[in-house]
């Protein structure tokens, strides 16, 4: 699972097993945070991986902006 969430706030912008790029995460948002209106950076700030050993193996990003 990818997903990247506002730094301030915690606020989540995208959630999804398909990773998307930063850029059209923020442009879909108008460049801020809905919920604390602070402003987007186009580079992550805090990416935590998560790697789930298995059946399958899977990572896990999450990206603070």
């Amino acid at each position: 699972m990818f997903t990247v969430r506002c730094d301030s706030c915690g606020f989540k912008f995208y959630a999804s097993r398909r990773p998307k790029t930063i850029k059209n995460v923020i442009n879909a948002w108008g460049g801020t945070c809905p919920k604390c209106m602070s402003p987007l950076s186009p580079k992550p700030i805090k990416i935590f991986l998560k790697i789930e050993n298995g059946k399958r193996q899977e990572v896990w990003g999450e990206f603070l902006v």
